[in-house]
């Protein structure tokens, strides 16, 4: 009977080893899990591939994009990738599905062609590719991302897509089958063993003596205690490691509790983040000055319009267009795209987006100020305005980042005055150095240079009269929210000088500059003059008993007509 326990507890522990070393080798599953779209989609110019195909915990996902030629993958937000897909006809591959092991797609219909996304200002990243790609996905901020793929906007964008990661299937059974196996042909052998020994004693032991009676032989008696005790340890083994190490293993592949998110959230719960990353910003700089270069090397307006608009290029165009005639004026101020003293962003999501950016070129005494907005998803930001920062004025220090930027409207009362109102006031001030909006305003160097050099225009004309209007154009204004609830305010005056004679048959002279623009250098009709004032001023929260101050202005001379 001994034998044949023996025997059994070997070839069931032979097969315990076999079957866990299987399950460490030639059983083993796969070392990563593939889904794939087996989907059939029709032909769209857009594919875009959802954050579920990403949600494979504590493992990085590989998306691989198999495609007939040259195609570009665009990591953006997924709220800004909808926001650029908008009607355009599309597939979306959203997530897997576990059981199928394929990937979740299905098709939109809509606009069959759409503008090449390659070169939008959209993407935190963007990668070409011919024919083949695989993507590392990687988030690179809080939030929800989205991968774009397309050809052109024309043809049919990739659909032969493959995600993969690391498989966590194990084999928790194998090891406690390993060791149980093992004791089990330790238990056989030491049956085997131990019987051998009990025979060889027992017929020493068991000799009756007087009394008739028989006492156990001690071979027998130690063999069948110690045959006893692996048989408990055995056990013991096999209840012990079977059940605890699956319990051990399950609890090595559990996910920690979730971190706190660094991302605040506004009053609806959404995230708040700045709509630009760095990289993204320092690309776009980089594009805007090199832009601006090319055009002011040229003085071509025209090869300003793909990243200049607004004020910033009707002034620049009236620089060439003015100094292209001979005016001696000087050119514009160097737009550079580094170093970025600071940088205000917005974190509104929605369009039109907003950014105000100070950086210094190396050849400048003082930082400019850069105003950049992207009017919707599908169009590059442009720069709106850029004007000199004044001697002793501070702009507010941001980051990229700062959750405290949002874009305002100009009769946003949360600050202290409306800026729609505040710009209205500034240009009063402007107009008359007495004016009741005087108190508002903090001692700055243009407002007094302006009002320094109007007074002395009046006294070198005492035979005219000469009137100043500042207007504000209140188009043009754009607002950003700042710390401390105060807001920074970008936007343009046009100043109109009116100059006639006090007596008729009297004359106006025109300095060379307005004598030039107007083919005159004096006249008894009179003349108007028109100039441009860029400016970028701070408002002080609604508690605050601080001024509105002014940070960067210029004077630009647009026209001079004889009356």
């Amino acid at each position: 009977m001994r034998i044949f326990i023996a025997a059994i507890s070997i070839l069931l522990g032979a097969l315990a080893l076999v079957v866990g070393i299987g399950q460490r080798t030639f059983w083993a599953p796969p070392e990563t899990v593939t889904a794939t779209v087996q989907t059939e989609l029709k032909d769209a110019p857009l594919t875009v591939v959802e954050p579920g195909v990403a949600e494979i915990e504590d493992r990085p996902v590989d998306v691989t994009v198999e495609a007939d030629g040259e195609f570009t993958a665009a990591l953006g937000r997924s709220s800004d990738v909808d926001a650029w897909v908008g009607k355009a006809a599309h597939n979306t591959i959203s997530g897997i599905d576990d059981e199928a092991m394929t990937l979740t797609a299905e098709h939109s219909k809509g606009e069959a062609k759409v503008p090449n996304p390659k070169n939008s200002d959209l993407w935190v990243a963007s990668e070409s590719a011919d024919s083949h790609m695989v993507h590392r996905w990687t988030a690179p901020d809080e939030g929800d991302w989205s991968l774009l793929l397309a050809t052109d906007g024309t043809k049919a964008a990739p659909t032969d897509i493959t995600v993969s990661w690391e498989n966590d299937a194990t084999a928790p059974f194998s090891i406690p089958l390993i060791i149980v196996g093992s004791l089990l042909i330790l238990f056989g052998l030491a049956s085997v063993l131990v019987g051998r020994g009990g025979r060889g004693k027992g017929p020493e032991a068991s000799a009756p003596t007087g009394g008739g009676s028989t006492t156990p032989a001690a071979g027998s008696g130690s063999g069948a205690s110690t045959l006893q005790r692996t048989a408990t340890v055995v056990a013991a083994a096999a209840l012990v490691l079977v059940p605890a190490l699956p319990a051990s293993a399950a609890t090595g592949s559990a996910t920690a509790s979730p971190s706190a998110s660094s991302t605040e959230q506004d009053q609806d719960g959404d995230d708040v983040h700045a709509v630009l990353q760095e990289d993204q910003l320092d690309r776009i700089l980089e594009s805007v000055a090199d832009t601006v270069s090319s055009g002011d090397k040229a003085q071509d307006a025209k090869k300003l319009k793909s990243r200049v608009g607004g004020d910033a290029l009707s002034l620049r165009k009236t620089n060439y267009s003015q100094r292209n005639d001979g005016l001696k004026i000087p050119a514009p101020g160097t737009v550079a795209a580094a170093p970025v003293r600071s940088a205000a962003v917005t974190t509104t999501t929605k369009w039109p987006r907003t950014s105000m950016i100070v950086t210094q070129a190396k050849d400048a005494k003082i930082p400019r100020v850069l105003v950049l907005k992207q009017e919707d998803p599908r169009a590059n930001y442009k720069l709106i305005n850029e004007v000199s920062m004044l001697p002793g004025s501070e702009f507010p220090g941001l980051a990229v980042g700062d959750t405290s930027v949002r874009t305002l409207d100009n009769k946003d009362d949360s600050v202290k005055t409306a800026p729609a109102t505040a710009a209205k006031d500034l240009a009063a001030y402007l107009s008359d150095s007495k004016s009741k909006k005087k108190g508002q305003f903090a001692e700055s160097a243009f407002i007094s240079a302006t009002h320094e050099g109007q007074a002395k225009e009046i006294k070198d004309n005492k035979n005219a009269k000469i009137k100043y209007e500042h207007k504000v154009d209140q188009k043009s204004l754009e607002v950003l929210s700042t710390p401390n609830g105060g807001a920074l305010v970008s936007g343009l005056l046009n100043s109109t000088m009116t100059a006639t004679p006090k007596e008729e048959g009297g004359t106006v002279k025109l300095d060379d500059a307005s004598a030039k623009l107007a083919d005159a250098k004096s006249t008894k009709k009179g003349v108007v003059t028109k100039s441009a004032e860029p400016v970028v001023f701070y408002i002080p929260g609604a508690d605050s008993k601080d001024k509105i101050r002014l940070i960067a202005g210029e004077i630009v001379l647009q026209s001079a007509k004889v009356k």
